[in-house]
C-alpha cells in the first residue's frame, strides 16, 4: 500500500512570506507539517487505528505520511502534552492506555462537583438565559457529527461534549473547581476507555442514546430546575459507567457511585 503522504501546505502567510527575499519559510512549513501530522496521528487513535497500547514509532510515522522525521516528533511532543500519548522509560512513545477504575474515579468527582453546584448552576442560568441557546447550539453539532452514519466524527463529538457539560459547568462560579473539572477530561477519557476495552469506537446507538441524556440536562436548565438537573446529570453519568463494568475492581467503584447519589436522585 502507497504510503499516505501530508498534503503541500499553500496559506496566505507562507506566500506573502514569499514576496520577501530573505523571508525565513522555515517557521511556516514547519508549523504547518506539525498541525498536520498531529491532526491525523490524533484522528487515527480516534478511529482505532492506533490503539491504546501501541508503540510510536517516528521512522515509521515518517514512512506512512511522506514527510521528515522533524514534524513527526514534534507532532509527538505536541500529543503527550495533550494526553493521547505518553512517553515510556527508554524513549518509547505509546498510544495511552485508560483503566475503566481510573475513569470510574473521574467520573465520580465530576458527579460530586455537578451535583454540589447544581443550584449555583441553575440560579446562574436564570441570570443568563443565552446559555441554554449555547447548549442547544453545541447539541445540533454533536447531532451533526453523526449523521453520516458510514463516517462518523468521532474527535468532533467528544470535542463538542466537553464544550456542552463545560457550558454549564463554567456557571458554578468557583474558578479552582471549573479548573479541576476541566483537567478530568472525563469525555475524551470515557471515549479512549471504552475504544481500549472493545477495540472499536463507541456504538452509534450508544452515541444518539448519549444526545437523548444531553437533551434531558438542556431541558432541566431551560426549566429551572434543579432536581430535574440532578437526576439527568446522575442518570446519564451512571449509564455511562455501565460500559465500564468488566472487572471486579471497576463494578466496585460503580457500585459506590450508586451508593453515594442515590440520595440526590428522585
Amino acid at each position: 500500500m502507497a504510503a499516505e503522504k501530508i498534503p503541500e501546505i499553500k496559506s496566505e502567510n507562507v506566500l506573502e512570506a514569499k514576496e520577501h527575499e530573505h523571508a525565513d519559510l522555515s517557521h511556516f512549513v514547519s508549523t504547518s507539517l506539525v498541525d498536520l501530522v498531529a491532526s491525523k496521528i490524533r484522528t487515527n487513535i480516534y478511529l482505532g487505528k492506533y490503539p491504546a497500547g501501541q508503540k510510536l514509532v517516528v521512522r515509521e510515522l515518517s514512512e506512512e505520511f511522506g514527510v521528515s522525521h522533524t514534524p513527526v516528533k514534534d507532532a509527538l511532543n505536541r500529543l503527550i502534552a495533550e494526553g493521547y500519548i505518553e512517553a515510556l522509560p527508554r524513549r518509547s512513545m505509546v498510544v495511552r492506555m485508560f483503566t475503566n477504575s481510573e475513569l470510574i474515579e473521574s467520573i465520580q468527582i465530576r458527579l460530586m462537583s455537578e451535583i454540589f453546584f447544581a443550584e449555583e448552576i441553575i440560579e446562574a442560568a436564570r441570570q443568563n438565559t443565552s446559555i441554554v441557546s449555547e447548549m442547544q447550539e453545541i447539541l445540533e453539532k454533536m447531532r451533526a457529527s453523526i449523521e453520516d452514519k458510514e463516517h462518523l466524527d468521532y474527535e468532533t463529538w467528544v470535542s463538542n461534549e466537553t464544550k456542552f457539560h463545560c457550558s454549564y459547568m463554567r456557571l458554578c462560579g468557583n474558578k479552582k473547581l471549573f479548573t479541576l473539572y476541566k483537567g478530568l477530561d472525563t469525555n475524551r477519557i470515557t471515549y479512549l476507555a471504552y475504544l481500549g476495552n472493545s477495540h472499536s469506537p463507541l456504538k452509534l446507538s450508544t452515541l444518539e442514546s448519549n444526545l437523548m441524556e444531553h437533551s434531558a440536562i438542556v431541558s432541566a436548565i431551560e426549566a429551572l430546575d434543579v432536581q430535574r438537573f440532578i437526576n439527568a446529570v446522575i442518570r446519564h453519568l451512571y449509564r455511562a459507567c455501565e460500559d465500564y463494568a468488566t472487572d471486579d475492581l471497576a463494578r466496585a467503584k460503580i457500585a459506590q457511585l450508586r451508593r453515594m447519589t442515590e440520595k440526590y436522585e428522585t
